[in-house]
Formats: structure tokens, C-alpha cells, sequence
């Protein structure tokens, strides 16, 4: 990984807690991957702790949240994870920065879909289900745009009343 600019702020000057924040990126990514969600979010969310600014982390971290049926905050972290990247806060190199922003951006949008499919809001408020779709839709939308390679985002952006499984 490779220093970078984030949240339109100067590069981090003394970046050698980078290295070992790079360390613990990649063994909550093999936690996670192990099925071990408790041990990498605790990682993930120590990585924030030290620096925030740090868009991958958020990313990995509301995915977990997702998986595990935390909404609220999958979208909070990936509301500003996307707002990181958008600002080109990309911290890793890996990734060309359109697929890492396009990623981010079906995040939201699925997060944001689950969201919409909860009984208290499809049988609630229906302004409140057709906000939430809008949002989702848009999310997968700016995701195409970005990568229209991203084939998750084309398919749940084309609309959002699919089954799920």
C-alpha cells in the first residue's frame, strides 16, 4: 500500500503507523474469511480508532455489519467511506480507484436495499420504502458509472424490486 491523500487533507507526514495498520487490515481480511466477523471487526474498528481517514477499513467493516444484519451502522460506514474516496482518500493501490469507489458504492447500495426490504418499512411508511429504493438505486447506479464492469451494481441498479434470496 502506498501513502495516499485523504479527506482532501495533506498526505500523513510520519506514516509508519501505516505499516502496521496494513498489517491489521489484511489479518481481519483473513479473519473475515475464516468466519471469524467478531475478532476482524474488532481489528477493523481499532484500525479507525488510529486513523480514520482510512477508507478500506469501513469498507471491510460494513460488509461485516451487513453480513450481520447491522444496517444502521453498515450505512454510516460506508456513507463515509464512499465520501473518503469520493474526496480521493483511497489508501490502497491495489485496486484502481474507480473499481474501489464502484465497490463502495454497491456497498451502499445493498446496505440501503436491505435496508428497504425490512417489514416495518415495506409494511410501514410507504414515502419512507420509496425513499430508501431511491437511495439504493442510486447508489448501484453511481457504481456503474464508475466501473461498468461491476456487474452487481448493473443488475440491482436496473431496479430493486427482485427477490432476494
Amino acid at each position: 500500500m502506498d501513502k495516499k491523500k485523504t479527506d482532501n487533507a495533506p498526505l500523513i507526514e510520519d506514516e509508519s503507523h501505516l505499516s502496521e495498520l496494513e498489517d491489521h487490515l489484511y489479518l481481519a481480511l483473513r479473519l473475515r474469511e475464516k468466519n471469524e466477523v467478531d475478532k476482524a471487526g474488532e481489528l477493523l474498528r481499532g484500525i479507525l480508532k488510529v486513523e480514520p481517514r482510512l477508507a478500506e477499513p469501513r469498507i471491510e467493516l460494513a460488509r461485516i455489519l451487513l453480513d450481520t444484519q447491522q444496517l444502521e451502522e453498515a450505512r454510516g460506514q460506508a456513507e463515509e467511506a464512499t465520501r473518503i474516496l469520493e474526496a480521493g482518500g483511497q489508501w490502497t493501490d491495489e485496486v484502481p480507484e474507480n473499481v474501489m469507489r464502484s465497490m463502495a458504492y454497491g456497498l451502499l447500495g445493498e446496505i440501503i436495499r436491505r435496508q428497504a426490504d425490512a417489514d416495518e418499512v415495506v409494511f410501514g411508511d410507504p414515502e419512507a420504502w420509496k425513499t430508501l429504493v431511491a437511495a439504493s438505486e442510486s447508489a448501484f447506479s453511481r457504481a456503474r458509472e464508475l466501473d461498468p464492469d461491476n456487474t452487481h451494481a448493473e443488475y440491482w441498479g436496473s431496479g430493486t424490486d427482485r427477490a432476494t434470496e
